[in-house]
Formats: C-alpha cells, sequence, structure tokens
C-alpha cells in the first residue's frame, strides 16, 4: 500500500476511533504520523475538505485516547495544517478541557500564529458566544498565553472580548495587566468596540481602569462618545448600519429596536459621571459628538424627533464648560500662589486677552495691554491683575471662550491639581 492510501487509512482510523489500526499504520510508515492529509471526501452530499494531521483529526473528532499514543509516538504538538493553525487552536475552539491539557502538557504551543491571519490558539478562546473566563485562565496561566499576542488585523483577546461584551474576560485580562491602550490597525482600542456595540458595563470597566480613555480617538477621529452616538442612531435608521449593531440585534423589529434605545440617556450620564469627556473633540469629519448627533438628526424622519439625543448631549456640554470655567478660575489662582506651569497657563491667558476681549470688551483689552506694558509684559502682573477683576468678570469672559481653549484650561488643571476634574 503506497503512501497515499495509508495516509488515507490513517485519517479514517483516527475518525472513527480505531486504535488497533492506528498503531498498525504507524508500525509501517512512521512517517505519515505528522503528514498533512489533503483530501476531498463527498460524504452523502456533504463535502468535506481535509487538509490536516492526524493530531489535527484526533483533536477535532475529540479522539483523547488516540492523542495520546499520537503524542507518546513522537507526533509534534504544534503541527500545522493547512492554514497554520495547530492541533491546540481546534482544541480550544472546539474546547475538550482534556484535550488542551494534554497537547500543553506536551508541549503545545499558545503563542503560534496561524499563516495568514496570525491567529495563535489564544485567539480561539474567545468567541461571540463564550462568556466565561476558564479557557483563557487555562492557556494564560497553564499555558503561557500570550495576552497581547495581536492578530494581523492588530486586535488582541482583549479588543474581541470588548467586541462581544464579554466582562468577566475582559475583568480577568485588566487584572492581568492586558494593555487597554493597545490600538487596531484602526486605531481603536478595546474600549472603542465595547462602546460601538453598545456594551455599557464593559465599557465602565475600561473607564474605571482609565478615564483617560474616554477621548482617545481611532484613526477616524472618534471617541467612545461618538461611537456611541452613531450605534443610537443606528437603531434609528430604517437600514441599521451593522457596523454598530450586535450580531443577534440585526434581525429585531423596528419596536424592538426602538426598545434598545431605553438606555442612551443612562448610557451617556455613566460616560459623562466619569469625567474628563472632551466636549470640543472632533472626527475626520470635523464632527463633535454634539455636531455628530445633530448632523445625525437632520437625516432622520420627523416620526424619531421624541429620541432625539442632542438635547442631552448639550445639557452635558454646558454643565462640562459650566466645570471647566469654575475648574479655571481655581487654576488661575493656585497658579499665582505655587507658580506651576506659569508659563503655559500664562500662553493660554493672553490668548484669551488677545482673542475673547477684541470681541467682548475691548476697552478691558486695551486697559490690561497697558498695564503689562508699563511692566515689562511681567507674568505676575498679569496674573495680578486678573486676580484682582471681579469673579463675575472672570467668569464672564471664561464663558466667552470656545470648546477648544477651555480644553487647553483643562488639561493643564489636570497636570497642575492632577486627577480627575469633571465630578
Amino acid at each position: 500500500m503506497n503512501n497515499g492510501n495509508l495516509l488515507h487509512e490513517l485519517y479514517h482510523a483516527v475518525r472513527y476511533d480505531n486504535i488497533g489500526n492506528v498503531e498498525s499504520i504507524l508500525a509501517q510508515d512512521m512517517s505519515l504520523i505528522d503528514s498533512i492529509h489533503d483530501a476531498v471526501y463527498d460524504e452523502g452530499g456533504l463535502v468535506l475538505v481535509v487538509n490536516a494531521s492526524a493530531l489535527h483529526t484526533a483533536v477535532l473528532y475529540k479522539r483523547i485516547d488516540i492523542a495520546t499514543i499520537l503524542l507518546n509516538s513522537g507526533a509534534n504538538p504544534n503541527v500545522k495544517d493547512k492554514v497554520g493553525f495547530t492541533p491546540l487552536h481546534y482544541a480550544l475552539s472546539k474546547y475538550n478541557a482534556n484535550m488542551v491539557m494534554l497537547l500543553l502538557n506536551n508541549g503545545a504551543d499558545p503563542n503560534v500564529p496561524s499563516y495568514e491571519n496570525c491567529i495563535t490558539p489564544l485567539h480561539c478562546v474567545v468567541t461571540y458566544d463564550y462568556y466565561n473566563t476558564d479557557r483563557i485562565e487555562l492557556v494564560v496561566s497553564r499555558g503561557g498565553g500570550n495576552i497581547h499576542a495581536q492578530k494581523n488585523n492588530g486586535r488582541t483577546v482583549l479588543h474581541d472580548a470588548a467586541e462581544y461584551g464579554q466582562r468577566d474576560i475582559v475583568e480577568y485580562l485588566l487584572a492581568k495587566n492586558a494593555d487597554a491602550l493597545l490600538g487596531d490597525n484602526s486605531g481603536k482600542i478595546p474600549a472603542h468596540f465595547a462602546a460601538q456595540y453598545g456594551y455599557k458595563d464593559t465599557v465602565k470597566l475600561f473607564l474605571d481602569k482609565d478615564y483617560n480613555i474616554i477621548n482617545l480617538q481611532d484613526n477616524d477621529g472618534q471617541t467612545v462618545l461618538h461611537l456611541a452616538v452613531l450605534r443610537y442612531y443606528a437603531f434609528l435608521n430604517r437600514k441599521p448600519n451593522e457596523e454598530y449593531i450586535r450580531y443577534e440585534e440585526r434581525g429585531f423589529s423596528k419596536d424592538e429596536r426602538l426598545d434598545a434605545l431605553g438606555y442612551s440617556e443612562e448610557w451617556i450620564n455613566t460616560m459623562y459621571d466619569h469625567g474628563d469627556i472632551d466636549f470640543s473633540s472632533k472626527n475626520k469629519d470635523g464632527y463633535t459628538v454634539l455636531d455628530l448627533a445633530l448632523a445625525i438628526e437632520l437625516d432622520l424622519a420627523t416620526e424619531h424627533d421624541q429620541h432625539k439625543i442632542s438635547k442631552l448631549l448639550q445639557e452635558k456640554r454646558l454643565s462640562w464648560r459650566e466645570e471647566v470655567v469654575y475648574n479655571t478660575n481655581k487654576l488661575l489662582l493656585k497658579t499665582a500662589e505655587e507658580k506651576k506651569k506659569i508659563s503655559e497657563i500664562s500662553e493660554v491667558l493672553e490668548k484669551i486677552i488677545s482673542e475673547v476681549l477684541e470681541k467682548t470688551d475691548k476697552e478691558k483689552k486695551v486697559e490690561i495691554l497697558e498695564i503689562l506694558e508699563k511692566n515689562d509684559n511681567s507674568i505676575d502682573v498679569l496674573f495680578e491683575y486678573w486676580h484682582n477683576l471681579p469673579t463675575e468678570m472672570t467668569n464672564k469672559i471664561l464663558h466667552y471662550c470656545d470648546d477648544d481653549t477651555l480644553v487647553e484650561f483643562q488639561h493643564l488643571n489636570k497636570e497642575v491639581m492632577g486627577g480627575c476634574t469633571n465630578s
């Protein structure tokens, strides 16, 4: 019998759990143990394509006794099939804890990438319908799986778990110090995917880990709040954009989609409560989150008026401005007292004097510039003059600042005061 026929016989012996035939065939030709069987079978009209080794087949059909014999006979635990998947890829996809342990105990590597997509066995752990941590814990803790391994699209297991809203897995990975700020090829961090698909509790985990995530932008300039707005309006659209709709939601009726909007205000409030939202942040099309909501609403039918969230976003933006103005006055006072970041802060303050007062109070601008000129443009004099103004006046001036200028103060305030500035 030639090698091709023997390989065919080995495949069937493994598949149908015929241990005697497996041992007999290997006794005839041990070189077949890691050979890739490349064949197509017609099984009652069902076409079955085989491109794998005997060990792959044993794992696929959960033949643990045969897998043990193959490994004890010298089978390579990391042998790759035609696309670069190892037996451990198969075992984790189908998941059989005993088979996974057998492979790991015999040297299977959870970090071997596939040929085309660079998918490691660890990536096979996370699927849209899997919600437990036992598999990933086994591979990471017992097998040494690299939680930062990236597929060819740049995604890690944390990206995948966030996309599927698998809160327990995200929590486990964050506890293992998975990098929540690592972007994929589109610049999206895991929190972007959780926001894009509306997993509020998962986004909250990321914000609890690092509240700065709230303003991080992907390559399209979208923040988590931009993506939450886009998802919200995808549900209102008669032909929802599947990019923002979960797999199980794609068959929703109109009423079911509208019911899903019930969490929108709570969703926005949750993100706002974490603080430091930059309402001036613009995506690549130049839209802030408020601009985005208004632009989308223009395209929606009037029947959806009751579901518009631009009003809520505007309320949050105005609240944000009030907080930043209040914190800015505190910042300027602290700067004068402690001389922290005085150079950077004075630059923004001078911009306010030249730009804002030009529009609102030219006499006040001339008065300040004259005082500065008489004192050789002393920064100390600038701050002293500012603090001699009534609070009502300084608040009024700051309220005339555009969002971008207020964001400059917000960032400086974080550096000087430390921590989160919205509350």
